[in-house]
């Protein structure tokens, strides 16, 4: 039988409930001493008592304990009294990982068959007068065995039992390990289906919200042609706003069905020259703003190569370092530093910073950060869609890395990637050079 450190029955051979006259059904679930009290009818009964002594004692010293000879009476299954019963009690303790004891294994050995020819050899009046002619009463006494014997087969028994329960364990985990693996493979296939729908409704409601955002865009561009003249300013500035917003729309459609994308792209890994990568979408992103170059100090530490598909990586670096120049332009001097750390990565990963004095954020709200659509400043503040460090996230997550960020509000925000150091670590020994989402584990 399997028992929690609090005494709960968790499983138990079906040996064992032939043996006490009871179901699984029943028992498991339970108290021990719930299910198996004293027999109210024997004074002397300390089965609970002596059982109990012997459990705790296993939680206190983490070694196993062998009782003496019990007298243990079990209910009868259908509730009328206790039928009696004699057992070789032991207990096991089970550890997890840490050196916790996280199991009990109690087995109890039924022998009462032999302490009831025992009673009988020693009152030779008992016995069917029919084997009285026939057997000489020391022919049915038992040997009396001596101290080392008697000490070796509790030995042998220990063994024994301890050698039975921890197959039985063993099997109560590989049980247990199925069952969660099962579950965890139904798990993982409706998460893939649910991410394929979501992709798929992504895609198509982006696409259906084109039309009519031409629409719109189109007619106001036409008011503005054709009565332009005819309007006041309030008018003109209400166009404006109109088309403003249309044009804000279809960023908003553009990202949408970039991050959808990202679903159905398949991966294609190879070295990337970090350093190179970083320092073109910094260039790239401080000339196309049109922001004076010596306004933004960018230190670039020495960065060492990865393992990814070069245009998703690309758009990693011009999401995060499109931030960093946005988010700090209202600096005087803006500092952006770039640096990698090899030692403090997972195994097989390598660990990149992105630094920035910009305007930071409040950590309250960091759960938001790499949500589609979620925003922590005002777009009266700072321009964007709220979706860039979501694309960044599900980049990131498709090579097996790992994005996370701190930050201080008024003092600037850290953003750290992680990213596979070779093929083994992006792929496994057994994989293609491509992956798509459906080849991901979850």
């Amino acid at each position: 039988m399997v028992l929690l450190p609090d005494f709960t029955i968790v499983g138990a051979s079906d040996a064992y409930l032939q043996a006490t006259l009871t179901r699984r059904e029943q028992i498991v679930g339970h108290q021990l001493f719930d299910v198996f009290p004293d027999n109210p009818d024997a004074p002397n009964a300390d089965g609970v008592r002596n059982l109990r002594n012997s459990l705790e004692r296993v939680l206190a010293s983490g070694a196993a304990d062998a009782m003496p000879l019990q007298r243990y009476d079990v209910p009868h299954p259908e509730g009328h009294g206790f039928a009696e019963r004699y057992w070789s009690p032991s207990n096991f303790p089970v550890f997890d990982e840490q050196g916790v004891i996280r199991y009990i294994m109690h087995r109890a050995e039924d022998v009462t068959a032999y302490v009831t020819l025992k009673k009988s050899i020693s009152e030779p009046e008992r016995i069917d007068k029919r084997t009285v002619p026939v057997c000489n009463p020391a022919e049915l006494e038992l040997p009396t065995l001596d101290q080392d014997t008697i000490a070796s087969n509790r030995h042998l028994h220990a063994l024994n039992r301890s050698l039975k329960l921890e197959i039985l364990t063993r099997k109560a985990l590989e049980d247990t390990n199925a069952a969660l693996n099962k579950e965890l493979k139904r798990n993982i296939e409706k998460l893939e289906e649910s991410n394929r729908e979501l992709e798929s409704f992504s895609y198509s409601v982006s696409h259906d919200l084109r039309a009519p955002l031409r629409a719109i865009d189109g007619f106001a561009r036409m008011l503005e042609e054709d009565v332009a003249d005819q309007l006041d300013d309030e008018a003109r500035r209400k166009l404006d706003v109109i088309r403003n917003n249309t044009r804000n729309m279809g960023r908003l459609i553009d990202e949408l069905l970039e991050f959808s994308r990202l679903g159905r792209k398949e991966l294609r890994f190879g070295r990337l020259d970090m350093a190179a990568l970083a320092r073109a979408a910094f260039d790239s992103i401080v000339g196309d703003d049109g922001v004076a170059q010596p306004k933004f100090h960018l230190e670039l530490a020495g960065l060492p190569d990865a393992y990814g598909d070069i245009t998703l990586i690309k758009q990693v670096w011009i999401n995060l370092l499109s931030n960093a120049v946005k988010f700090s332009a209202k600096r005087e001097q803006a500092q952006i530093c770039i640096s990698a750390d090899e030692v403090a990565a997972e195994e097989g990963m390598l660990s990149y910073t992105v630094r920035d004095n910009g305007a930071g954020f409040d950590m309250r709200y960091y759960n938001k950060l790499f949500g589609v659509f979620q925003r922590l400043h005002r777009v009266s503040e700072f321009e964007g869609t709220g979706v860039g460090l979501a694309i960044v996230h599900r980049i990131i997550t498709r090579h097996g890395g790992r994005i996370w960020a701190e930050a201080v509000v008024g003092e600037g925000a850290v953003f750290h990637f992680t990213l596979p150091r070779d093929t083994r670590a992006a792929l496994g020994d057994d994989h293609d050079q491509t992956r798509s989402d459906t080849d991901e584990a979850v």
